[in-house]
């Protein structure tokens, strides 16, 4: 009698598993998003295991109820294993928290749902994979509760199940790899054999630690006026990416094909660079995103290693960023067939640009690459967008095409979507650029600025002149920094607060929120110009510099 006062009905339990079926399927999508989005590498998701966001999400409120609820049924069960008769009351009553628990979960996914904050992974195969991997995972557990009677331990399964989601995604992927490497490998080496056989078309590869997808898209609109041209899309900069497009659509009706790939490990640049098999290779830069997760210095010059052995082997071209100082700074051997190029024309290197006149959002600049001296002129303003168009212009001239066509071109070239640019809104500039986001490219931002009224001490807003602006800086977190990570960030904001770039700031995430703003404190910013979430608002003749992609809706919400 004591027993089936003691178990539940089957369907009772069942019930609990339905309510808890909507919170699992939030979870499994939250953690499948964010170990997708560090591209299910360890190392890279190492780092996410550094940061407050990380904490925030496993260690929240939800986190405190289930292990409370977890110690609450565990004792039940000492109780029951101890044959004391007042657990069936404890039982009775944790039915009810865990029935009402589960509806209060559920109210709050729908409530995520219904405001569009519900975070969901791209279905790739490598995903479904994971998916199937679940899928059977929860069917077995449900035929072990219903052939040997297991629903007593229903409520420590749902709470065990909700409180180690990130280890079991993690198992199924560690489980999952020989497949997924398998299926990997043989995708590569089908995306190499295919690039091999099309030699036809002229291949380039960019890569760097920032600037890949500025110079992409700068050469590729000059190189498909008049022919055919195939580049990977967006930032799909993966080695899977780029083989799923040589097999899915490169043939020898291209002409060019332009690849910008990323990598993370020395072993990993071998293979993308025979995955595309390229003659062109650009290197944009080397920054803190490259170092950390190269390792160290010792390994990038390893890497530079490999880099001279590949392009002595296979007779490639190089262009080096010498405007960069981690490249200047590295020893590469001479008899490499490299192009340097940046925008000192005090230096003879082999590709320089000087500017000669930044007005009315047109900038001129004196070019001189081999035997070659011209006059550009673009419709951009800055610096960093010489510095990338110098080494186009030397690749185009290196590609056969004639100065006169370069110019005409470069006259209706544009800044790639979301990366630095200019959106003029009532008496505002909006400076978009929440594409990506570095140190190196938050600097480079920052000195945008000054090209509008430079304020020390700015004016009260009735005293402000009509062409003087409010310089508001909408910043993200910097990713992928590794342990100076608080460290750059804290003097990203000194260098803020010294030089006085900017009027007010808005931090809009919370990883190194605490550093920044107290970096810009301690130096002298003043503390009522930092700005809340809810502050931020339209503003008067404000020129508003948006820094990364959590940035985006900031923008948005002014855009709108």
């Amino acid at each position: 009698m004591i027993e089936k006062l003691i178990i539940w009905t089957s369907f009772d339990y069942v019930e609990l598993f339905i309510l808890a079926l909507l919170p699992l399927l939030y979870k499994l999508f939250f953690w499948l998003y964010t170990i997708q989005l560090k591209e299910y590498r360890l190392d890279r998701f190492n780092e996410y295991l550094r940061t407050k966001q990380w904490k925030s999400a496993l260690f929240n409120i939800f986190f405190v109820v289930e292990i409370i609820l977890l110690v609450y049924y565990s004792a039940i069960w000492w109780l029951y294993l101890l044959e004391m008769p007042i657990h069936i009351a404890f039982w009775w009553v944790g039915y009810h928290i865990m029935f009402y628990y589960l509806i209060i979960l559920n109210i709050f996914v729908i409530w995520k749902i219904l405001r569009k904050r519900l975070l969901k992974p791209k279905f790739t195969s490598r995903l479904i994979i994971l998916l199937l991997l679940f899928i059977i995972w929860g069917t077995i557990d449900l035929c072990l509760f219903y052939k040997f009677n297991l629903w007593n331990f229903t409520y420590l399964y749902i709470l065990l199940v909700f409180l180690t989601m990130p280890l079991i995604i993690f198992f199924y992927n560690l489980l999952s790899l020989p497949l997924v490497n398998y299926k990997k490998n043989k995708q590569i080496n089908s995306a190499i054999k295919k690039s091999e056989k099309i030699d036809e078309v002229i291949k380039i590869w960019i890569t760097g630690s920032y600037g890949k997808s500025s110079v992409k898209e700068f050469l590729s609109s000059i190189l498909e006026q008049n022919w055919e041209l195939l580049k990977t899309p967006e930032n799909q900069n993966t080695e899977m990416s780029v083989s799923a497009l040589i097999l899915n659509k490169l043939n020898n009706s291209y002409k060019y094909f332009i690849a910008e790939m990323g990598a993370y490990k020395i072993w990993e640049i071998s293979i993308l660079w025979k995955i595309v098999n390229h003659k062109y290779w650009f290197l944009t830069a080397i920054w803190n995103q490259h170092i950390w997760l190269f390792g160290s210095q010792e390994n990038i010059k390893i890497w530079k290693s490999e880099i001279a052995e590949s392009i002595l082997k296979n007779n490639w071209i190089l262009y080096l960023n010498w405007d960069n100082n981690n490249i200047r700074e590295t020893e590469f051997n001479e008899k490499l067939n490299l192009i340097k190029y940046w925008i000192k024309s005090e230096n003879k290197l082999d590709a320089v640009s000087k500017i000669v006149s930044t007005e009315n959002s047109i900038t001129k600049f004196d070019f001189s690459y081999k035997e070659i001296r011209s006059e550009f002129e673009i419709n951009m303003i800055w610096e960093h967008n010489v510095v990338n168009l110098t080494w186009v212009i030397a690749c185009c001239i290196d590609l056969g095409l004639k100065i006169e066509d370069i110019k005409k071109y470069l006259k209706n070239i544009k800044t790639p979507n979301n990366t630095k640019a200019i959106i003029k809104l009532d008496d505002n500039i909006l400076i978009d650029d929440t594409y990506n986001l570095s140190e190196a490219g938050l600097k480079s931002g920052l000195e945008m600025l000054k090209n509008y009224s430079p304020h020390p001490n700015p004016p009260l807003w009735e005293e402000r002149g009509q062409d003087e602006f409010l310089k508001v800086l909408v910043l993200d977190d910097i990713l992928e920094l590794w342990k100076k990570a608080e460290e750059i960030h804290y003097n990203i904001a000194k260098e803020i607060a010294i030089n006085k770039q900017v009027d007010k700031v808005l931090f809009v995430w919370v990883n190194y929120k605490e550093d920044f703003e107290k970096g810009l404190v301690y130096w002298g910013f003043n503390k009522n110009n930092i700005m809340s979430t809810e502050d931020f608002s339209p503003l008067q003749n404000s020129v508003i510099l948006f820094e990364g992609r959590n940035a985006k809706k900031y923008l948005n919400k002014l855009s709108k």
